[in-house]
């Protein structure tokens, strides 16, 4: 199992203000906020924070009856937590500047229903008008707004996008989404670790390996799970295909959404042959059910390394051309340059992950700060540009698609002999509960688990990237046109699936 190093702490609900305040001049950042109905065994609801840093993630437990202290304002990345937990566990955080319902139900939904709280009876509440949803206004001469959504012309899902204007610069951009609640935290409370990783890959679905990656180091922590080596390397190996593939796809709609349909088509074919490579290792072009409790489910043989070897090579070629194409085009530079800039404090305060972090400066790879699976074993070191712009966005995912290339490679090289998967009868403590981490093609993914006394799930939280990363879209617009959002967007690429649960 992945040893990740956690400092716990207990502290008092008024005491904690001053602690984040603390934490964030050390260098500290928001990695994801779990509240928890705890009331059986321990009388109160337990609010856990966890913060990042040097290697270490520190763990502080607020116990609370019905309100706590909001942090939002000297932690503007605790907003939208704050507003889910008081969605769905009715727990008030005093002092928050904006507790307008995230629309995680209708707006007909009875709001003093909670259905995360352990005496829910899973009775929908009757259907009546409970108010409305007021968007945030910008006021005077010349402004206008232009509404996007939630239902789109292509086939993506769900969001609203609402637009201030003055002319053709953004002055202001509100979303809003969670349109799809799926209920997945609820669903998964009772069952066994293996009915619930068939509901995990399919949070957001194409970065299903590294989000199961995430899910698997919590469970095999709890249940005390040694994964062999073979099935450590392979696990990476899929990893990196699959951070490979997105990145590749995600390049060539960037060339779409400014006109280039030439290079965009030549990366989508480079893409559908990544995805057969991905069906001919595991049956699934999306490398579903790849990963299992315990192990992996497919072996790597020697005519798989070769065609693995063979693909990552023809795909390294390619984005080499790629890059120098669009370092000599002064009319993609154009596009690209300035444009959607989000910029390094921008990104602190909002606790970036990911490609978002990296192109704005922020060292943030959990590849690196928490290895896990090997990881600690190469040396890495984090990819990252300084200007925040779809530029560095772009440039960031050819440059990271060369390391794992080169990951892969020493991987396929050094591949152990072994078993792929163990047997395991380990039923874990009551209560016990572990997290993990991992990160996906979009950033780190943030589980917390904990198993109630029949050894199934009492608490299941899981912090997609795209939670983090998607209130920055509204800093990254201002100023600019509207008619470059859809690149804008693209360029961070964001999972409307994974963000709402």
């Amino acid at each position: 199992m992945d040893k990740i190093l956690i400092n716990k702490n207990i502290v008092e609900l008024n005491d904690f203000l001053s602690l984040v305040n603390n934490l964030k001049e050390t260098g500290k950042y928001l990695l994801g906020i779990v509240a928890s109905d705890e009331r059986k065994f321990d009388s109160k609801f337990n609010i856990k924070y966890f913060f990042g840093g040097n290697g270490i993630i520190d763990e502080y437990l607020v116990k609370v009856d019905e309100k706590f202290q909001s942090i939002s304002k000297i932690c503007p990345a605790a907003k939208m937590y704050e507003r889910e937990i008081h969605d769905l566990f009715g727990l008030v955080p005093d002092g928050h500047p904006d507790l307008r319902a995230l629309m995680l139900y209708p707006e007909n939904w009875d709001f003093s229903v909670q259905p995360l709280k352990k005496d829910y009876d899973n009775l929908v509440p009757k259907v009546k008008e409970y108010g409305k949803y007021k968007f945030k206004e910008v006021s005077g001469e010349g402004i206008f707004e232009v509404l996007v959504g939630p239902v789109h012309a292509g086939i993506i899902e769900p969001g609203h996008f609402r637009f201030s204007l003055a002319g053709e610069p953004v002055l202001q951009l509100e979303i809003r989404h969670f349109w799809k609640h799926r209920g997945i935290e609820k669903v998964c409370e009772g069952k066994d670790f293996n009915e619930v990783m068939n509901l995990v890959i399919k949070i957001s679905g194409d970065n299903n390996v590294n989000i199961a990656i995430s899910y698997l180091q919590a469970v095999e922590s709890i249940l005390n799970i040694e994964l062999t080596e073979r099935a450590k390397y392979i696990r990476m190996i899929y990893a990196e295909i699959e951070r490979i593939w997105n990145y590749v796809r995600d390049v060539a709609w960037i060339f779409m959404d400014i006109g280039f349909a030439l290079p965009a088509q030549n990366l989508f074919s480079l893409q559908e042959e990544l995805m057969r490579l991905n069906k001919s290792l595991t049956g699934q072009r999306f490398l579903f059910n790849s990963l299992t409790v315990g192990g992996v489910n497919f072996d790597i043989d020697s005519l798989k390394i070769k065609a693995i070897a063979e693909t990552i090579e023809r795909v390294e070629k390619v984005m080499k051309e790629c890059e120098a194409f669009i370092l000599n085009s002064s009319t993609v530079l154009d596009r690209l340059e300035f444009t959607g800039k989000i910029n390094k404090k921008t990104a602190e305060e909002l606790s970036l992950c990911g490609i978002s972090a990296r192109a704005s400066g922020l060292p943030r790879d959990t590849r690196i700060e928490f290895p896990y699976l090997i990881y600690g074993k190469f040396d890495l070191k984090p990819v990252l540009f300084e200007s925040g712009d779809v530029f560095a966005r772009t440039a960031l995912r050819i440059k990271e698609i060369y390391v794992s290339k080169k990951i892969i490679g020493d991987l396929l090289f050094n591949l152990p002999e072994g078993d792929i998967i163990v047997a395991y009868e380990n039923k874990p403590e009551a209560y016990k509960y572990a997290v993990g981490n991992s990160e996906t093609a979009r950033g780190n993914a943030f589980f917390y688990v904990m198993a109630d006394d029949k050894g199934k799930i009492f608490r299941l939280k899981y912090i997609d990237p795209s939670f983090r990363i998607w209130p920055s879209i509204q800093y990254g617009v201002l100023g600019n046109i509207i008619a470059d959002f859809p690149l804008i967007n693209k360029s961070l690429n964001l999972s409307y699936s994974g963000n709402d649960m």
